[in-house]
């Protein structure tokens, strides 16, 4: 059975100032830096393992990338296909995302996943070393509407996707 179409993207309230920009990068980088640490102590099958019919952690360290690639690479640095082979993109969205390099057969390792993520938030990191106000307020073209929703949407999925691992992890771990 397929799931329903997603309703409307949730409201998006943009990031506020360079310095939340930068408190951010450093709470989602800790926690997803800490995240992998933990379910590297694990055997390989818990990490490719899926809890309650949810992505495992391996497939969730994917769509991280996704979302990194989407929401900075794409939205906001306007590259054209910036998208790892190995992203991967939400269930409401077709496997195979279009005009993207997004390869759905793609079965990258745990530590394959690492260090493509580990560069993708070091280019997030770098981005928002050098964000200004003025590029914070500039528009983009999504919903978010300018860079700081963006951003805030980049944040909110990180966030959301690490507290996910460590839920799933904390089910393997029992």
């Amino acid at each position: 059975m397929k799931p329903p179409p997603p309703g409307p993207p949730p409201p998006v309230v943009p990031v506020a100032s360079v310095d939340e920009a930068r408190d951010s990068v450093a709470v989602v980088t800790a926690g997803l830096e800490a995240t992998m640490r933990r379910a590297a102590a694990l055997a390989d099958d818990d990490r490719h393992r899926r809890m309650n019919d949810e992505w495992s952690t391996v497939e969730s360290l994917r769509h991280v990338v996704f979302v990194l690639d989407l929401w900075l690479s794409k939205v906001i640095l306007g590259e054209q296909d910036p998208f790892d082979p190995m992203g991967l993109p939400p269930t409401f969205m077709p496997a195979r995302f279009p005009d993207s390099s997004i390869d759905p057969d793609a079965r990258p390792s745990f530590d394959e996943a690492c260090r493509v993520l580990e560069g993708r938030l070091a280019g997030l990191g770098s981005y928002v070393d050098g964000l200004s106000p003025e590029e914070l307020d500039r528009p983009v073209k999504a919903h978010a509407g300018t860079v700081g929703g963006a951003l805030c949407v980049v944040f909110t999925e990180l966030k959301a996707h690490t507290r996910f691992i460590n839920r799933d992890l904390d089910l393997i771990t029992a």
